[in-house]
């Protein structure tokens, strides 16, 4: 398995990464996950609480299976779903090229940040309910939330 899913924030921000090669099974298996963890935090959110972000660390991908076509019908998979901002931290020039492209096409909130304190940081503007959280973190190992 080339990712980890974890919370950076419980039921707020869900922090995935990727390391080495992410292939197309590993983004279903990716996806079954993620889903079903922000269902579970929308539940207890309730219908109009707090949104759920997403921030992507692919600092540690080295390459992808996927094509733009399989990575648009993911980013339209998750627009099904109440979600709050994605933030994305790609590895190369060309990573974030693809993703803002994908992301924009698909109509989600998005934004492309060089580091989770900086997604953090953005997410904190965005979202006045995060105020309070403070991330304190490697930024390159396993990140920890205060």
């Amino acid at each position: 398995m080339s990712y980890k899913l974890s919370w950076l924030l419980e039921n707020r921000i869900l922090l995935i990464s990727y390391q080495d090669m992410l292939t197309k099974a590993d983004l279903q298996s990716y996806l079954a996950e993620s889903m079903d963890m922000r269902d579970r935090a929308n539940a207890i959110l309730g219908e109009n609480g707090a949104l759920v972000h997403t921030i992507t660390d692919a600092r540690r991908m080295t390459r992808t299976e996927l094509s733009l076509n399989e990575g648009l019908k993911t980013v339209a998979m998750v627009r099904n779903q109440r979600v709050g901002w994605t933030i994305y931290i790609p590895a190369r020039k060309l990573d974030m090229f693809f993703a803002t492209l994908g992301h924009q096409l698909a109509g989600v909130r998005y934004r492309c940040v060089t580091s989770i304190d900086e997604g953090v940081k953005f997410l904190k503007t965005v979202d006045d309910t995060l105020a309070n959280f403070t991330y304190s973190g490697d930024d390159v190992g396993a990140p920890a939330a205060v």
